[in-house]
């Protein structure tokens, strides 16, 4: 590597590492506040006396199934991203794995989770690992992750013949995307093209090395492995979000929770609102009236489930960050 394209490199990570920092240092207040906001309107629509009760009702054997089937849900994830880093041959200690990917967590406040890119620049730093090859693995996991969580959603489709239009522009980008990344001639092309615009063409290489590392990923046999994954993982949360319900009312079924957290998870992921707020709780709220729950129960159960989730996720990447730092100064 040239001694430009070390600075330009290395000028390129800081500003990534001063990004991170900023969600790290302020991205989880500024959700915190907008998901205090959320949560006081959820509170106000369902009638706070009611949706109060209503929380105090789900028991701790019931918050204590939430956690441990989203953590399940986590490792289950982790899976995935070892699987990813198996198939593009980055070989890297399993400690290190697993702490870029829970470390990652804490970044799912940002807007449509763009942030966990910080994973890719993180395993540089820890690990040497090429940038573009490790962020063309955190594309891939959000897109199987939405393929899934769409899967989910479409229950709603089939059984309750809801949400198909939206669905459908979501299948139908998804599709079109992918066909083009797997039209490799003409990206390669462009991709050469670039070379020869400013600014951009400095990086035109490791552009190519995400590219190259997403058209592997987006193969069909990877492709549908991941996402097989995918739905595993999710289901379990949507499994939780059931498991409130079903607390709460006796109406509930395990194919309401998979559909509301589906949906819901989708709109969030589509809006590009930091940690999908409000946009998911009105999303589910507006399912779970739509199917005969109270607006009690529909505000209390999405409280419920989005701190067993976005919460739970973003402080155990906080702790986990957290004790790499503490155990990094005192070597």
């Amino acid at each position: 590597m040239s001694e430009h394209d070390a600075d330009t490199a290395g000028g390129a990570g800081g500003y990534l590492r001063r990004g991170g920092r900023l969600v790290r240092d302020h991205g989880l207040w500024l959700t915190a506040v907008l998901s205090v906001t959320v949560f006081l309107a959820l509170f106000l629509l369902g009638d706070a006396g009611a949706v109060a009760d209503a929380i105090a009702e789900v028991d701790v054997a019931t918050l204590a199934a939430v956690f441990g089937l989203v953590t399940l849900g986590y490792v289950v994830r982790f899976a995935k991203w070892a699987y990813y880093l198996r198939e593009l041959g980055i070989d890297i200690p399993f400690r290190s794995s697993a702490l870029t990917f829970f470390s990652g967590l804490m970044l799912v406040v940002t807007p449509g989770k763009v942030g966990e890119v910080w994973k890719a620049w993180f395993l540089r730093d820890i690990e040497g690992i090429e940038v573009g090859r490790t962020t063309a693995v955190v594309g891939a996991e959000r897109v199987t992750d939405l393929l899934a969580l769409t899967g989910l959603a479409s229950l709603g489709v089939l059984l309750y013949d809801r949400s198909a239009a939206l669905l459908g522009v979501v299948v139908l980008g998804f599709l079109g995307g992918l066909a083009l990344l797997q039209w490799r001639s003409a990206c390669l092309a462009l991709i050469d093209r670039a070379r020869a615009i400013p600014v951009i063409g400095e990086y035109a290489g490791d552009i190519e090395s995400f590219y190259e590392g997403s058209y592997a990923l987006f193969r069909p046999r990877p492709l549908a492995t991941a996402t097989a994954i995918s739905l595993v993982a999710w289901g379990l949360e949507g499994v939780a979000l059931w498991l409130v319900l079903d607390g709460l009312a006796d109406a509930a079924s395990v194919v309401v929770g998979l559909f509301v957290f589906g949906l819901g998870s989708v709109v969030g992921a589509v809006s590009l609102l930091p940690g999908g707020l409000a946009a998911t709780e009105a999303s589910m709220v507006g399912a779970l009236l739509a199917l005969g729950f109270s607006g009690s129960v529909a505000a209390a159960a999405t409280l419920v489930i989005r701190v067993g989730t976005l919460w739970y996720g973003a402080l155990l990447g906080v702790a986990v960050f957290g004790v790499y730092r503490l155990a990094a100064r005192g070597e």
